[in-house]
């Protein structure tokens, strides 16, 4: 019979039992930062309908993004991201939320784009929003913020600090009236602020000229990355309002504590649904990794799902590619995820497995890791090798005389040191160790 391929499929992850730990391990400690903020954990269908996920009509121009299929005469694809899943929730339970609401979701996504180092087809991400009936305060923009860095300090000893650079749709939607770009113009400049980082100062004025055919908007556009947003004060009064609401937004930031802001106006973040302030954060330590959380303002996602408004501000911690890339590049330590298993508890022979098996279920009670290894026909030295392997830090050996004695045979297997404990005795033990 020919064998089947073991690896999984391209832009698939697995991880070992030891990143699997230290995975888990990152990913409580940020959802606890998120529980304390007051964020309720919401686990939202994988499968949403094809016309939740997009406004497309054409099947044929989104399936090359989107994992999508088709039961029956139902058009359906997996979750692509967790912001407009979450905005139909919203939508369908009006009535049972209290509004602002706090939403958490960690959960895996699916793409389906070429894979490639750091962007997979699935993948866990960390979302929080916050959502609104009608209008809801930019001071909510702020405190995402604030949690998202929050989480990631959570974390910081595997991560190291972060930075959060921040931008303004408003921004750029009132210069883009104030110079007289048309909806095309705008589109393909914002597409090309959002890749200016990857292409460069040369290719995006070069790129900026192809747009615009019009030296005098390229430079007014160009001044921006130069002098900054002051250089345009005092021109109409929605730029004064957009620059007026940046820099109050800066100072709120250090109000609640916030470390590495500043302004960067080129982030404006791809999606077409943001429409405020816009941020994204950066690994000091490892700029290479480019974008480890980002989001911001978004008014208008759930008008296809209500007539109600419901307004949002949300973000995405890229929890997978973060996480997967610096254990690859060996830059965590894995060793203090090495040892979970407290006690190995080793019957010898078949007489010895039911005392054994009242023992395992008492140390579980108390809380304490226990692996029980039940082919007690092996020899002994089979299963003590099997507890040596698994680094348990004690063995418990039940024989004829322990089920006799109840008297507990424990084995120290870092000193080799052996003791008679009763199970009372062995319980306090292994609560210490």
């Amino acid at each position: 019979m020919e064998l089947k391929p073991t690896k999984p499929l391209s832009g698939f992850i697995e991880l070992t039992p030891l990143q699997q730990r230290c995975f888990d391990c990152c990913a409580a400690r940020m959802l606890d930062v998120l529980r304390v903020a007051g964020f309720s954990y919401l686990d939202l269908p994988a499968i949403e309908r094809a016309e939740v996920l997009t406004d497309k009509d054409n099947w044929d121009e989104i399936e090359t993004q989107m994992f999508l299929f088709q039961k029956g005469d139902t058009k359906m694809g997996l979750r692509y991201d967790g912001t407009v899943g979450l905005s139909r929730y919203v939508a369908g339970h009006l009535n049972d939320l209290t509004f602002p609401f706090r939403a958490s979701q960690f959960s895996k996504r699916y793409r389906g784009e070429r894979a490639q180092r750091g962007r997979y087809r699935e993948f866990y991400q960390m979302d929080m929003d916050i959502m609104g009936i009608e209008k809801m305060s930019i001071n909510y923009d702020a405190e995402i913020i604030s949690v998202i860095q929050r989480a990631l300090n959570s974390v910081s000893n595997f991560i190291g600090e972060n930075c959060v650079r921040i931008g303004s749709r408003p921004f750029w939607d009132a210069l883009f009236d104030y110079l007289g770009l048309n909806a095309e113009q705008k589109k393909q400049v914002f597409i090309l602020i959002d890749k200016r980082d990857k292409i460069g100062d040369q290719e995006f004025a070069n790129w900026l000229n192809e747009t615009l055919k019009d030296e005098k908007l390229e430079n007014e556009i160009k001044s921006v990355f130069t002098k900054g947003c002051d250089n345009f004060m005092n021109k109409n009064s929605n730029l004064d309002a957009a620059i007026r609401e940046l820099k109050e937004f800066m100072e709120l930031l250090k109000q609640m504590g916030v470390k590495n802001a500043e302004i960067d106006l080129s982030i404006t973040r791809g999606l077409a649904y943001y429409t405020g302030i816009v941020f994204e954060f950066k690994l000091l330590s490892y700029p290479e990794f480019g974008t480890a959380a980002g989001g911001g303002r978004y008014e208008n996602l759930a008008s296809k799902f209500s007539k109600t408004k419901i307004v949002g501000t949300g973000a995405a911690i890229g929890f997978s590619r973060i996480f997967v890339a610096l254990m690859d590049a060996g830059k965590i330590d894995l060793s203090q995820f090495e040892n979970p298993i407290v006690a190995a508890v080793l019957p010898m022979g078949d007489s010895s497995v039911p005392f054994a098996a009242s023992v395992v279920n008492t140390l579980r009670d108390e809380n304490i890791t226990t692996v029980a290894y039940l082919d007690a026909e092996k020899k002994f030295k089979n299963q003590i090798e099997y507890a040596d392997k698994i680094m348990a830090k004690f063995s418990i050996i039940i024989g004829e005389d322990e089920v006799k004695s109840k008297l507990l045979t424990v084995k120290n297997m870092a000193t080799g040191e052996q003791q008679k404990l009763t199970v009372a005795d062995a319980v306090k033990l292994l609560k210490t160790a």
